[in-house]
């Protein structure tokens, strides 16, 4: 008589061949979640389905977003970035932006906002911060006045709020840090079974509360390093987030501490300065791609992270 675990497991292959379920074949991985194409193309909007484009900018933040027909700008650059915003908006056919989403209002954040709005309709301008907030580099209200002059409605949220852009939803995490880097908002994008993490600038303090108060709601499969890239992660923020890919919005020079820490962890990840990069989630997997440019190629000759 066979054994009882060799007459289990017998039975067990008998009732999956039964009801026709598929087994991957032995020593078969899965697929990735994420995948990575350098020099690649520019991936155009889709009908359905979420994408993002990283402008490549220095040192600086400007991300745009589009599913099911509408835009959403996260981080405007600096004003002298205004012309690779806008050379990246034409490209891509955009004539509206529905939302512009400022995660904090330091110079290299929203100082492209006034230009755009006198090229582009903006549906509402989201902030987390009051609306007088002053300090160095900070352009709150000069940008605010300018909002109002278009009439462009300003909305405040604040940590825990959400909303959505087409069929994907968003969330906001947000810590009460009194330093306008850790405050900054940090944008948790979900559509489908996939998930992107706009980390901002929030310091590594921040980070720790989030991780803390969140735990795993802040997983997910792409990470915007935050703050350019350029201190390592949190502890529990890096096992909270657990990201498969990450965007540096910073040059490799300037990010060697944000690169060891990914490295040390195996976590892939882009530069924005060697091109823009679009990425395209259907629901189930994501797609990134890098159009690099000449120069960007070589910067990727020169330097390799230690």
């Amino acid at each position: 008589m066979k054994p009882l675990y060799r007459q289990l497991l017998a039975l067990s292959l008998a009732l999956v061949l039964a009801l026709g379920i598929a087994l991957p074949a032995l020593g078969e991985a899965p697929p990735p979640k994420v995948v990575f194409q350098a020099d690649g193309q520019l991936l155009p909007p889709q009908d359905s389905g979420l994408s993002l484009y990283v402008l490549p900018l220095l040192g600086a933040d400007c991300m745009l977003l589009h599913d099911h027909g509408q835009w959403m700008l996260v981080d405007m650059g600096r004003r002298k970035d205004y012309p690779h915003i806008k050379e990246l908006l034409e490209r891509l056919g955009v004539d509206k932006i529905d939302i512009a989403f400022n995660t904090h209002p330091h110079s290299d954040h929203i100082g492209g906002m006034v230009p755009l709005i006198e090229d582009y309709p903006v549906d509402r301008f989201v902030t987390v911060f009051r609306k007088n907030l002053t300090g160095p580099s900070i352009l709150q209200i000069s940008t605010i006045k300018a909002l109002d002059r278009a009439k462009i409605p300003v909305e405040r949220m604040n940590s825990g709020d959400s909303f959505t852009l087409g069929q994907a939803q968003v969330e906001i995490f947000k810590t009460s840090h009194q330093n306008v880097n850790g405050a900054s908002a940090v944008l948790r994008v979900t559509y489908g079974d996939t998930s992107l993490l706009l980390a901002a600038d929030i310091n590594r303090v921040a980070q720790d509360r989030l991780a803390h108060d969140h735990g795993s709601a802040l997983a997910a499969d792409v990470l915007k390093y935050p703050h350019h890239g350029q201190e390592k992660l949190d502890d529990d923020f890096t096992e909270a987030v657990s990201p498969a890919f990450a965007l540096i919005t910073n040059g490799s020079i300037k990010s060697a501490d944000g690169q060891k820490w990914l490295g040390r962890h195996n976590i892939p990840f882009a530069f924005s300065t060697w091109g823009v990069i679009s990425l395209y989630a259907d629901g189930q997997t994501i797609q990134i791609s890098q159009e690099l440019t000449d120069e960007g190629r070589g910067y990727k000759e020169r330097f390799k992270p230690q």
